[in-house]
């Protein structure tokens, strides 16, 4: 699949346009960009704060990677996109997620929040159903909302660097988790020794 750069090289073929890596220099997503009806990767960066209106747009997509350090926005609509199996948000001001009312209709599979500053989750987290595959590493979290224990899908989970001083114990709720890093968190040594005896993990 070849990996288009320039805006302008893959207007000439849009419906050729598979995947795409742009930097951004406007405060906007350039409207253009809902020209690639077959799009299905895709990859900004730049000085956004703002998206444009998603709807009836990107239906194909499958992977987007967001890093807008200026971003002022609500990301709710990206977990509308319905063909959406890994989001990645790295470096894009989030300090409260918001979630689609009702059902996100996004089939993610995998889902990054890395340096956000985000402080909350929703308790709206329960509806990512689908998910297995969570990072929220370096962002500012103390707790998880008790929906979380409805991920029952999820396998992989990294929430290290974050503010957490007492183990979230809905996680202990996730079945099928195979895998959980919570490194550089605020436990004191005896919540580390709990976690320890628990998962038989000792964070650093």
């Amino acid at each position: 699949m070849k990996l288009y750069k320039r805006l302008n090289e893959a207007l000439k073929e849009s419906n050729d346009v598979h995947a795409l890596k742009l930097t951004i220099k406007s405060e906007e997503i350039p409207e253009e960009l809902s020209h690639f009806p077959n799009l299905e990767e895709l990859y900004l960066e730049g000085q956004c704060t703002h998206l444009f209106d998603l709807s009836c747009k990107w239906d194909k997509l499958k992977t987007l990677s967001l890093k807008f350090p200026n971003f002022k926005d609500d990301a709710s609509p990206l977990f509308n996109l319905p063909s959406l199996r890994n989001l990645k948000l790295i470096q894009t001001p989030l300090k409260i997620l918001r979630l689609p009312l009702g059902h996100a209709l996004a089939p993610l599979q995998s889902l990054t929040i890395k340096e956000c500053g985000l402080k909350f989750l929703p308790e709206e987290m329960g509806t990512l159903s689908t998910i297995t595959e969570m990072n929220l590493s370096q962002n500012e979290l103390e707790n998880l909302p008790y929906s979380f224990k409805e991920l029952t899908r999820l396998k992989r989970l990294n929430l290290d660097h974050n503010a957490f001083k007492v183990f979230p114990d809905q996680i202990k709720m996730n079945p099928h988790l195979t895998h959980l890093s919570i490194d550089f968190n605020q436990f004191d040594e005896d919540e580390k020794a709990r976690i320890q005896r628990f998962f038989n993990i000792y964070p650093q």
